[in-house]
């Protein structure tokens, strides 16, 4: 495993920690959210160059259309005058921004749907001279047991209101467009599991060769090298159960964020994408069938 990787490990059950620490503590729903946003903010502020601004509100057009409320918007800092900032900002001209992130700390059927909604009120906004803000997911936890069943709810919705990049932390599951998303097969709204590889003698990441429940292992996490690992499942029986690797979905998904953002004109080319070796790419593939 590369240096980056290994640190990345250590974000991801860091974050996650962080997250399952407070919302145990905290019972109420609303509190537990702001928390959760408030995690990834902090992330995205330590990975994101500073001409790049971070906030929440609603992004808005010239015509007077106006997004859903929004998590996260990513939006330039430098090479626009932030024309709504006179006081705290919370309204974003959809020319100024480049992206937004919608935060969940469990992904069911209700959260799949208002992100589809959310994403649905930012297609409806009429940019003069630039696209539309990229529409991203970041979720700690999914409710279904397998990733299968989440990616069905996702690919159920229309295609035009489904996330450009999906990311399910506890589960190691992304998700998104083709462009996007590479290495997760051939569907027109393509999805995998960062599983645990199985590794050589020398610690060399075994290409599309992964890490699996053995005789007597049960229950939602495993111990790997002395690291608890997740339980996810590719399928609905127990012989499709793998060993996830949360730090590597979550190291692929910003690696992933930052590349649109490139694409963009935002940042310049991301470096992250050299550090990261062919088999640190590799998905379980979730088929259309399932």
């Amino acid at each position: 495993m590369s240096i980056v990787e290994t640190y990345w490990s250590g974000v991801s059950r860091r974050l996650q920690e962080e997250v399952d620490t407070f919302n145990r503590l905290i019972g109420h729903a609303g509190e537990q959210g702001r928390e959760n946003e408030q995690s990834l903010v902090s992330l995205m502020e330590r990975l994101l160059p500073r001409s790049l601004g971070i906030g929440t509100g609603v992004v808005i057009d010239a015509d007077g259309n106006r997004s859903k409320q929004s998590d996260i918007i990513i939006f330039d800092l430098n090479n626009q005058p932030t024309i709504m900032a006179q006081t705290n900002q919370m309204l974003f001209p959809v020319e100024n921004t480049f992206m937004v992130i919608e935060v969940k700390t469990t992904l069911n059927d209700d959260e799949v749907e208002d992100c589809a909604q959310k994403k649905a009120s930012l297609n409806k906004l009429n940019p003069r001279g630039t696209g539309l803000p990229s529409f991203c997911v970041v979720a700690y936890h999914a409710q279904a047991a397998t990733a299968p069943i989440t990616v069905k709810l996702l690919r159920a919705i229309e295609e035009e209101q489904r996330p450009d990049l999906l990311c399910v932390i506890s589960g190691a599951l992304l998700a998104g467009r083709p462009e996007i998303l590479t290495g997760a097969g051939d569907s027109t709204y393509p999805a995998g599991i960062a599983a645990l590889h199985r590794r050589s003698q020398d610690g060399t990441r075994l290409s599309n060769n992964w890490d699996t429940l053995v005789a007597g292992e049960s229950g939602s996490f495993v111990l790997r090298d002395g690291v608890r690992h997740p339980v996810t499942r590719k399928g609905r029986s127990n012989a499709d159960r793998l060993v996830a690797e949360p730090g590597r979905a979550l190291l692929n998904f910003c690696s992933m964020m930052l590349t649109i953002l490139a694409a963009k004109g935002a940042i310049p080319e991301p470096s992250l994408r050299h550090y990261l070796q062919d088999q640190a790419k590799e998905l379980v593939a979730i088929p259309e069938s399932n």
